[in-house]
């Protein structure tokens, strides 16, 4: 006979097949001075070189063995003792069995050898130590098969330790795994964002320090371009002023002689002209003085709205990071709600379903304890009235129990289908929630870039309106200063027309050298004042080109910082839109695995639920064989009291019939006899075909209850009649 015994785990940690293979022979020509003990010791991926097999008798160890070749190992064992074997190799899980060698008197005696192999695996967890601390099988002398066998009590025993110390690992490992991929998803985040606030921070100290080395240079150049300017000014007004010198001092060393009149002439004329000239030096000295101030007041204003406009944007993007971000971490922390109710109500469910089916195991087993003990006190009380109605009862009591167990695996479908109907309603729901945060999320971003398009637009309207109106009043201004100088410079011309007129007036009787010399004076009069205007005219162009190229390099300048923010803000929002896809990866990929380790752990419990389903239905086949066994033993040995009672009240008038004479008695081939005993009649038919005797018995009680048995052995109501026809 052989049998086997599977205890696996699905888990890393304790991933330990254990396949001890049980074969029991009888043989005369085995020794018969102890109990031969021979089999294999498998070692998974490595040999077993450094394998040692420990025998421990009552406890104290008596033999060390090394495994021979291929890990054969045969021993022999003394009979009445306890034996503990010990399989063992450094970094691999040890492995014990305990064998009771101890034979009842009453045991037919021959020799017996047990065979069995054991396989190791690395030692991957310590927490298999302590489900390996007991012998992971227990094998003793069974007096019913009148043999050794296993403890089928105990290997049930110790495969329930196992599979409850899985659970537990795995629970652990489950637990320790989410907490990691908790701590790495928070890491990250903060990695994420402490780079994302560095870089924020570098980007505007740099633009903190590109503005204020752009002002300085803006400054410097602006500085030396109006000191080169009031140099040049003044070195023409010195040559000016030298040249009106050198020319005064010679027109007076040459007219030394003429008249005072002359002279106070020349000297009136030439006061109104440092007068004229006075006034012009004031004038543009106020222009210019004006032109800075408007050039300052222009530059202030860009640099307070240009900061005014940064710091807005950055107020603006802050807020909407923060609540890009708030938002994150409230879908973040709903999601985790959920999942953890999930988790819980998963848990609670798969706990209750555990409770109950652990309730149903818990009723089954007290039901199977109450029949048991029923059936026991039925048979007793069956075998002092009738062996035959104990059999029909406890077809009933099985035909009831398998109704029960129908019931009860019907019952397990309906809460199967019903979990499935609710874990796909769950999962619809969870779904359906995804898409309408993501929804959301869209919307929200849609919305977020029709605001900032919007304000965008609004500030490059905003600046084309203050271009154009700066460009309009440095327009007006420059005209309005243009007419005011052409007018001041007709009045001027008229005013020395005026007077021009009323010297040639005056002087009309002067000679003609005065007049020639006065003449002169009035061409180099005007020579000057062309070369005034001239240089009025340039300084004039000059100033209009300068602003003119300001005006560019605002324009530029504009164009830069709006190209500049554009840029900033399409980073920004590519930015936000990579941290939002990393965001909705990281949730997508957080929820597969989630679904995946879901899934698996499904699986696993199915699988679970499935072996130890079939484990006690091997356990309950074992028992209903074991039950079935002890119930045809019964009947047999009820059948042989009946067949000994009939034949001692048969016609030899209670002596025992012996069997050599059974041939001679049933000569013929059908014999029919009946008896009537204690509320029993017997009608026993025996048939004599070719020298085969066989006996039939139809066993019919007072209550109307009818048996039929063909030489002891219970057979049916047909096949009883077409047999003894």
């Amino acid at each position: 006979m052989k049998s086997t015994t599977y205890i696996t785990s699905p888990s890393k940690s304790i991933r330990v097949a254990l396949i001890i293979i049980l074969s029991f022979f009888g043989s005369v020509s085995v020794a018969q001075d102890g109990l031969e003990v021979i089999g294999r010791l498998i070692v998974r991926r490595a040999s077993t070189d450094d394998a040692s097999i420990i025998l421990y008798k009552q406890g104290a160890e008596v033999k060390r063995l090394t495994p021979g070749r291929g890990g054969r190992f045969d021993f022999m064992l003394d009979y009445d003792s306890d034996y503990i074997i010990s399989f063992e190799k450094p970094n691999y899980v040890s492995k014990k069995i305990s064998i009771n060698s101890r034979i009842p008197s009453t045991a037919q005696k021959r020799a017996f050898t047990i065979d069995f192999e054991v396989e190791l695996e690395p030692q991957t967890d310590q927490s298999a130590l302590k489900v390996y601390n007991n012998p992971v099988a227990k094998i003793l002398f069974e007096t019913r098969r009148n043999d050794f066998g296993f403890d089928v009590d105990y290997s049930a025993s110790f495969q329930r330790d196992v599979a409850a110390e899985e659970r537990k690992i795995a629970e652990e490992a489950k637990k320790k795994a989410a907490d990691e991929e908790r701590a790495r998803i928070a890491a990250e985040a903060t990695k994420r964002r402490q780079e994302e606030e560095a870089r924020k921070k570098a980007a505007e100290q740099a633009r903190i320090a590109e503005q204020e080395r752009q002002r300085k240079e803006a400054e410097a150049r602006a500085l030396a371009e109006a000191r080169v300017k009031e140099e040049a000014r003044k070195k023409a007004e010195e040559e000016a002023r030298k040249e009106a010198e050198r020319i005064r001092i010679a027109e007076e060393a040459r007219k030394k002689a003429e008249e005072e009149a002359r002279l106070a002439e020349q000297e009136r004329v030439r006061k109104e002209a440092e007068q004229r000239r006075l006034a012009e030096e004031a004038r543009r000295k106020a222009e210019e003085e004006a032109r800075i101030a408007e050039q300052e007041r222009q530059r202030k204003e860009a640099e307070a709205r240009a900061l005014a406009e940064a710091r807005a944007r950055e107020e603006a993007r802050q807020k909407a990071e923060e609540e890009a971000r708030k938002e994150a971490e409230r879908n973040r922390l709903a999601t985790e709600a959920r999942r953890k109710a999930e988790e819980e109500a998963r848990l609670a469910e798969q706990e209750r379903v555990r409770k109950e089916a652990e309730q149903r195991r818990l009723a089954e087993e007290a039901r199977r304890k109450a029949e048991e003990e029923a059936r026991i006190a039925e048979q007793e009380r069956q075998r002092k009235e009738a062996e035959a109605r104990a059999l029909a009862e406890g077809r009933a009591r099985e035909e009831a129990r398998q109704k029960a167990e129908e019931e009860a695996r019907q019952e397990a479908e309906r809460n199967r289908l019903a979990t499935e109907a609710r874990r796909k309603a769950e999962e619809e729901a969870r779904q359906a929630e995804q898409e309408r945060v993501r929804m959301e999320a869209e919307q929200r971003r849609l919305a977020e870039n029709l605001r900032l398009k919007a304000e965008e637009e609004a500030h490059i309207a905003e600046q084309e309106r203050q271009r154009k109106e700066a460009e309009a009043r440095a327009l007006a201004e420059s005209r309005a200063r243009e007419e005011a100088r052409q007018k001041a410079e007709e009045e001027a011309r008229q005013e020395a027309e005026r007077n021009r007129f009323a010297t040639e007036a005056r002087r009309k009787a002067e000679e003609e050298a005065r007049q020639a010399e006065q003449e002169r004076i009035r061409q180099e009069a005007e020579q000057r004042r062309l070369a005034e205007e001239a240089r009025r005219k340039a300084e004039e162009e000059t100033r209009l080109a300068e602003l003119e190229k300001q005006r560019s390099e605002a324009e530029a300048m504009a164009l830069a910082q709006a190209k500049a923010r554009e840029e900033a803000r399409k980073r920004a929002e590519e930015e936000r839109l990579l941290a939002q896809q990393e965001q909705q990866r990281l949730a997508e990929e957080v929820a597969r695995r989630r679904a995946e380790e879901l899934r698996q752990e499904e699986e696993r419990i199915q699988r679970e639920t499935e072996r130890i389903r079939e484990q006690e239905e091997r356990i309950r086949q074992q028992i209903l064989k074991e039950q079935q066994q002890k119930q045809e033993e019964l009947v047999r040995q009820a059948n042989e009291r009946k067949l000994q009672t009939m034949a001692q009240q048969s016609a030899n008038k209670g002596n025992p019939i012996p069997v050599e004479n059974l041939k001679e008695m049933y000569g013929t081939e059908v014999t029919v006899e009946k008896f009537e005993l204690n509320k029993i009649i017997l009608t026993r038919t025996v048939t004599n075909r070719e020298g085969v005797i066989t006996f039939y018995t139809r066993v019919e009680h007072d209550n109307g209850s009818v048996y039929h048995f063909k030489n002891g052995e219970f057979i049916t109501a047909w096949q009883y009649t077409n047999e003894t026809k």
